[in-house]
């Protein structure tokens, strides 16, 4: 198996920021959507504008992104590939989802400030990280028959909410470390945060039994949101303490 961690998840996730930690830490290329983009967007006399503009109206723009990405899976090794699709073109990759808490994210967006994607207001941030996420779901639905935020399709999820960007490379290049030594792993790492804010689920008898210990924390997932069905005092204990991360199964409906 190949030594590749692909980096996919929510806007405003943070993927940047822990991909170029990653790079120093595992010693691994870096290669980025956006770089992938302007390397074909090269080998056609394109501008990577000129690109975008052209796969609004033209599939094989995606095809080609999309072939490029396979390659990198087939012929590479020892990288971090940054790119939202990346973990569905190269199966054998460690899969890794950034998750954020929808408010937190659209706040990095706001004060990002870049300049293909203006926002005047962080409501205004919110409100199109939301039709941006229904797009792209819809997209890739059509496109691919996938499910972005189905977290079964990824090794590892990580919330990235109320953590440091050092604290989620860290979890990440554990978990890594761990599928390559045959260790096991908690598939989910989540703020506590994030969680005491959460809506409560109605418990059932399934989750009951997932989760029999009182600081086992199960979250019930629908349609890529969260509603915490157990351990909710644990939960609260280790957000007053501030603990950046601590793992969670989910239960999906």
């Amino acid at each position: 198996m190949k030594d590749i961690v692909t980096l996919s998840g929510d806007i405003g996730g943070g993927k940047s920021s822990v991909a170029r930690i990653l790079k120093e830490t595992l010693g691994y290329q870096l290669i980025s959507a956006g770089g992938i983009q302007r390397e074909i967007a090269a080998s056609m006399g394109l501008t990577t504008l000129q690109l975008n503009e052209w796969s609004a109206e033209d599939r094989s723009v995606d095809d080609k992104i999309d072939s490029h990405t396979k390659m990198l899976g087939q012929t590479s090794d020892h990288i971090i590939v940054d790119s939202r699709l990346a973990w569905h073109f190269i199966p054998d990759a460690y899969k890794v989802f950034l998750s954020v808490d929808p408010a937190v994210g659209a706040e990095r967006v706001f004060e990002a400030s870049r300049s293909d994607e203006f926002h005047g207001s962080l409501t205004e941030a919110l409100e199109n990280n939301r039709s941006r996420t229904r797009l792209e779901a819809v997209r890739y639905r059509t496109l691919y028959g996938i499910e972005l935020r189905d977290y079964r399709n990824y090794d590892l999820v990580v919330d990235t909410s109320f953590a440091s960007p050092d604290d989620v490379a860290a979890t990440i290049e554990t978990g890594f470390r761990a599928r390559a030594a045959g260790k096991a792993f908690a598939h989910a790492w989540m703020c506590p945060r994030r969680l005491a804010n959460l809506p409560l689920a109605a418990m059932t008898s399934n989750i009951a039994g997932a989760a029999d210990h009182a600081n086992d924390v199960t979250l019930v997932v629908h349609d890529g949101q969260f509603l915490l069905a157990s351990a909710e005092a644990a939960v609260a204990s280790a957000a007053r303490e501030d603990v950046a991360l601590i793992p969670a199964q989910f239960d999906f409906r």
